[in-house]
């Protein structure tokens, strides 16, 4: 991968992260605020879910040069950047199964109130660990140079 397509990609991968954590506050919203489940606030959480599963897919392939290559030297050098990097990667992992699952809880049980409650303290969560994870991902960007 040349070094122009992978700066391209990243920028992809962190502005469809962000574009499914914007998107995520609307169901959020939606059940803090309502009693049912409006058709919409179910495709908004339906597509926040997938835009938080896409960076993920898109990451896990354009980090695969960083794993084979590039993680080993910032070990030798003891980097602060390491740490924080697998930080944001298991973060987002969370973010996306916390995303997915309130999405699945609201398509299931959304018409129980429990289940609204259930779906909204999952959607919460993922939203706060996406913004977490996003936050570290810019500081990581901007603290280091990719040797790739």
């Amino acid at each position: 991968m040349t070094p122009t397509l992978f700066a391209l990609l990243e920028r992809v991968h962190g502005h469809l992260a962000l574009l499914g954590l914007a998107l995520l506050m609307h169901p959020i919203v939606s059940l803090m605020r309502r009693k049912g489940v409006p058709w919409w606030t179910q495709a908004t959480a339906d597509l926040a879910a997938l835009l938080l599963a896409a960076p993920f897919g898109l990451g896990w392939w354009i980090y695969s040069d960083y794993r084979a290559h590039v993680k080993g030297g910032l070990y030798a050098t003891k980097s602060p950047a390491l740490p924080a990097f697998e930080t944001k990667e298991h973060l987002a992992v969370f973010a996306m199964a916390l995303a997915i699952a309130g999405t699945l809880t609201l398509r299931l049980a959304g018409k129980d109130p429990g289940g609204r409650r259930t779906a909204l303290a999952l959607l919460l969560s993922a939203w706060c660990c996406g913004v977490v994870t996003g936050v570290i991902g810019m500081w990581v960007s901007a603290v280091t140079t990719h040797a790739w």
